[in-house]
């Protein structure tokens, strides 16, 4: 296993932000009362049991970083939505140094999805 660097985001409620993040293409690598893991290829998430956090209020974030960001962004941008009204995906944006997208997850993190490189 390589070193690496991983993202601790809250979690209000497990089972749904696992089910979030499974229509994302995430599966769970590990699970416990106070912390899971998530995956995806080689994106690692890692999340903290925060049952109070509001998610209006939050302040988390990560960066995903991708080869093809527009592959990322077609495909998760055809998901359907709707199941989770709270989270939302916003546009692609071409901004001065980088490309991206963001996610705002059901627990109110914003994930910035930026073209690598």
């Amino acid at each position: 296993m390589m070193d690496y660097i991983a993202a601790n985001l809250p979690a209000i409620d497990f089972e749904t932000t696992r089910n979030f993040y499974a229509m994302l293409g995430f599966q769970c690598l590990y699970q416990s009362e106070v912390w899971m893991i998530l995956e995806k290829e080689n994106l690692k998430l890692e999340f903290f049991h925060h049952p109070e956090l509001d998610p209006k209020t939050s302040w988390h974030s990560a960066c995903i970083r991708v080869q093809d960001l527009s592959v990322l962004d077609q495909a998760w941008r055809n998901l359907d939505w709707s199941v989770f009204p709270n989270a939302r995906i916003t546009e692609m944006q071409q901004l001065k140094e980088i490309e991206l997208f963001c996610i705002i997850d059901i627990n109110g993190s914003l994930l910035r999805c930026i073209q690598h490189n």
